[in-house]
Order: structure tokens, then C-alpha cells, then sequence
């Protein structure tokens, strides 16, 4: 996970080096250019007061400055008099290497005559040079950036965000069924302002609906139990009066229901506490102890049904259990489910073959491991149903 500021700073630093990239080659074009166009400004220059000496007819040939400098008396009228920049790439023996050649012409009539002054020199254009400098130039000041931002995002991230951080810590501490209202920390930054008015709204009214919920939970519980309590009496009753056969196995069968319509009412109440448990104490359990008290407890069902508990005999079929400090596994032979192995641990999801089962025992199983933080898996592999129950390490 990426926390926010570091994506901001990441998006920022991107944003830098392109910017920086093309500012660099900006610079570099535009100092090949700065210093082209002074080249050839000191030429003009240079033949402006060439052409103003010839005007006063002063002669300068030997002069230090007409050594780069060729003047041609023309025997025809240009055309226009514009101006000419030549760049060749030539050999300089002095440097032994290629040169940049700057030639300028300019035309001037002076005294009724027309001359072409041409002024050239070599001019040195070192592109690694300016390569070299400008990288890193732009190295050091990406560097200095990004980590000025690298340090003033922390700095600035925890005074910014720090509404944010609190209203998430009011989050995580919210617990459903707390009697308090939930506070935020007061803030000036409008968008935490809203986030926070929202948070207010939503949590009050998931406490509401959480209440309503619980009460109608409890109420049709105990609704409920009453009246099945009081039919099943009375049909209790009936059964011990003098009845035929056809009355007695309807009378059955309503209790069978009854009994039926009762347990899924306690397991539905059970599942809907379940959902609405928080698990505040991380605490051990000794689940070897339960398991045998449990195994106990089941010693008369399993003696009076074809089953044998750690053993194998073909007649019959087998229950396998395991205990170990990682997992928890139970493995019974049986026919193969008719829907997928995971789709059972919906509420009333049930293989059709169980014609007993309500359909909500592993949907409270599963509920109960998430609470723990333990997962939970059921396969069918060659004959034999596989629960399985991962325990998670507390730390």
C-alpha cells in the first residue's frame, strides 16, 4: 500500500523531470542561438565601421580587424541589398578538428559605387560541451527538488493531513453498537468538512438501523418461540390421546416441522448476533479440551449410527478429526455434494440430499472464523468431505 502523500510526491517528481527535459532543450537551443546571433551581430557591426572607413576613405588594410575580412568593389547593382549568413563546417589545423565557418555578407553602396564586405571567423560550437554542462545542470537541480519535496511533503503532509488521519482513526475505533456519538476533529479544509458531516450522517444512521434491527431480531425471536412453544405442546397433547394411524403420523410431521421452524429460528437470531460481534479479546481458548467435551457429548449419536470415530471399516462410515496448532479438520465419508462445496456456506444453502438440515450451520461457522480472523474451506475429495479451519497467529 502507498500512502497518499507519496503518491502526490511520485506524480510531482514526474511532472519535474519532463518539465525539466524540456526546459533543458529549450536552453541548449536557444544558447546555440544566442551565441550564433552574437557571432553574427559583431560581424555586422564590424562591417558597418569597415564601410563607414571606406566612405572616409581611411585605409585600414594591415589593421588587425580586416585580417577575416574581404572587400569586393562590385561591377553590378544588387538586386536588393540584403544580407548573408553562411555556417560551413571546415578543418582547422590549429585544432585539429572540424570548426564551424560563420560567414557574413553585407551590402553597401558608398560613393555611387556598391561593395560586398564579407566578414567570417571560426566559431567553436562545443555541443558535448553544452551538453555536458546543461545535464548537469539539470541532474542537480532535479535532485534538489525532489528532495526538497521529499521533505517538506512530510513535513507539510502531517500538518495538512492530519484532519484526514484523525477522522480515519475515529473510523477504525467506531463500533456499531457504542451508545456515544463519533467526533471528529474540528478542521478549516472544506473537503474534510464535507468527508467529516458525511461521516457524522452515516454513522448515525447505521447506529439507528443497527438498533431497529437488533430489536426486531430480539422481538421476533421471542415472538416467534411462544407460540411454537404452545403449538407444540398441544400437539404433544393430541399425540397422547387416542388417534389412527393416518392422524398420528400428520400430528408427527407438524412437530417434526415445529421443531424444525425452532431451531432455525434460534440459529437465524444466533447468526444475526454473530454478524453485529466484534472480537475485542484476543485471548487463547483450549480448543483440545472443548473438542473432547464435544466429542463426548456426541459419543451416544455416534454409537447408535454405523459410525466409528478414528477408525476405518468398509460397512460403515468414518469421521476423521484433527487437531494441530495450525488447523483444525474434520473428514467424513459421504455421497458427493450436488452443488459447488462453496456455495454451502450461504445462509439455507444445503445439499439436497439433506433432507434434516435447516442450511445455516456452516453459514455460522463461517462467521464465526471471520471473526476470529481463522479461514475456513470445504472440499470433497475421493469419498470424503474435507472441513478444514485455518487458525491465524495472534500477535
Amino acid at each position: 500500500m502507498i500512502r497518499l502523500n507519496y503518491r502526490y510526491t511520485r506524480a510531482y517528481s514526474w511532472v519535474t523531470f519532463f518539465v525539466l527535459l524540456i526546459g533543458c532543450t529549450i536552453v541548449y537551443n536557444a544558447v546555440k542561438r544566442s551565441y550564433s546571433q552574437a557571432t553574427i551581430g559583431e560581424f555586422k557591426n564590424l562591417n558597418k565601421i569597415i564601410a563607414t572607413q571606406i566612405e572616409r576613405k581611411k585605409n585600414y588594410v594591415d589593421h588587425e580587424s580586416r585580417t577575416n575580412v574581404v572587400i569586393e568593389l562590385l561591377k553590378y547593382k544588387p538586386k536588393n541589398f540584403h544580407e548573408i549568413v553562411i555556417f560551413k563546417k571546415v578543418w582547422n589545423k590549429e585544432l585539429q578538428d572540424h570548426v564551424t565557418n560563420v560567414e557574413l555578407s553585407t551590402f553597401h553602396k558608398i560613393n555611387n559605387q556598391n561593395y560586398k564586405i564579407s566578414s567570417h571567423n571560426f566559431m567553436i560550437i562545443a555541443d558535448e560541451i553544452y551538453l555536458n554542462g546543461i545535464f548537469m545542470v539539470f541532474a542537480w537541480t532535479f535532485i534538489f527538488l525532489i528532495s526538497m519535496v521529499i521533505i517538506t511533503s512530510e513535513i507539510i503532509s502531517r500538518y495538512i493531513l492530519s484532519p484526514f488521519n484523525a477522522t480515519l482513526q475515529s473510523i477504525q475505533k467506531f463500533t456499531i453498537n457504542q451508545k456515544t456519538a463519533i467526533k471528529f476533529e474540528k478542521t478549516s479544509t472544506q473537503e474534510f468538512q464535507e468527508l467529516n458531516s458525511f461521516l457524522e450522517k452515516m454513522t448515525d444512521k447505521a447506529k439507528k438501523d443497527y438498533t431497529v434491527l437488533k430489536e426486531f431480531s430480539e422481538n421476533a425471536s421471542h415472538e416467534l418461540q411462544t407460540p411454537i412453544a404452545v403449538i407444540k405442546a398441544k400437539i404433544e397433547l393430541l399425540l397422547q390421546t387416542p388417534l389412527d394411524e393416518q392422524q398420528l403420523i400428520k400430528l408427527t410431521s407438524m412437530l417434526d416441522e415445529l421443531e424444525k421452524l425452532s431451531k432455525i429460528n434460534q440459529s437465524l437470531t444466533l447468526l444475526t448476533k454473530l454478524e453485529n460481534f466484534e472480537n475485542k479479546n484476543h485471548h487463547f481458548i483450549n480448543f483440545s479440551k472443548i473438542l473432547e467435551e464435544t466429542i463426548d457429548s456426541f459419543a451416544d449419536l455416534i454409537e447408535m449410527k454405523p459410525l466409528n470415530l478414528k477408525s476405518v471399516i468398509a460397512e460403515n462410515g468414518i469421521i476423521e478429526i484433527a487437531l494441530t496448532d495450525a488447523h483444525f479438520i474434520i473428514k467424513n465419508t459421504g455421497k458427493a455434494p450436488l452443488v459447488p462445496t462453496e456455495e454451502l456456506f450461504g445462509r439455507f444453502k444445503k445439499d439436497n440430499q439433506s433432507i434434516n438440515s435447516i442450511g445455516i450451520g456452516l453459514a455460522i461457522v463461517k462467521k464465526i472464523t471471520e471473526i476470529f480472523n481463522h479461514s475456513i474451506s470445504y472440499q470433497y475429495i475421493s469419498t470424503y468431505h474435507i472441513l478444514k479451519i485455518e487458525f491465524s497467529t495472534l500477535k
